[in-house]
């Protein structure tokens, strides 16, 4: 049970913080500004994690770590590369929607992270990449992908999805459910299927 309420705070405060990381920027929240939003002192925030990079650096790993999640489920999902290309595509929309804030911080706070985190998160992403790539690469085997080069096809369905944090607005013209699935349309034509 103490490992669980630990737990609980630890994420709690990653949430607080990361909010604010979106909202003012790494540089301009200090850990003040968390533990006064979280209505506790900077000594608790230390109990969890060591300063400001930690926390941040935490944030990145939880988000590589679920995305890779994804894309290496896709493997145990069957079906054929069509399908699971349209599958993986829409989950990865939902993702960067349902965690609008944490793909924000993902794709602007990287230059705070220290070199040992960000080869860590660079090693995550080339797993996800290569993944993504091998699931291309399988649909042209099967002659139903037409793409010369599955690793810059992965790397443009990937940079496609990614931003989708930035526009995307729950009271918007559409709903993530059909931004998704025309999404998915985009990232099929991308590898060439008809």
């Amino acid at each position: 049970m103490r490992e669980e309420v630990r737990e609980f705070k630890r994420q709690r405060i990653l949430e607080v913080a990361e909010r604010l990381f979106y909202e003012g920027g790494f540089d301009a929240t200090s850990v003040d500004i968390v533990a006064s939003e979280l209505g506790v002192t900077k000594p608790f925030i230390y109990n969890y994690f060591p300063n400001k990079v930690a926390i941040l650096e935490a944030l990145y790993e939880r988000s590589a770590e679920r995305l890779l999640g994804y894309v290496e489920g896709d493997g145990k999902s069957g079906g054929d590369p069509v399908s699971r290309l349209r599958s993986f595509v829409k989950l990865f929309v939902h993702e960067n929607v349902k965690f609008q804030v944490g793909s924000g911080v993902y794709l602007q706070e990287e230059k705070h992270l220290q070199k040992e985190a960000l080869a860590r998160i660079r090693a995550i992403e080339r797993k996800f990449n290569k993944r993504l790539t091998s699931l291309i690469q399988e649909g042209v085997e099967e002659k139903v992908f037409k793409v010369k080069n599955p690793d810059i096809a992965s790397l443009s369905i990937s940079g496609m999805v990614r931003w989708v944090h930035r526009w995307y607005r729950p009271d918007g013209r559409l709903g993530a459910d059909e931004i998704a699935d025309e999404i998915a349309e985009y990232a099929l034509r991308i590898v060439g299927f008809d």
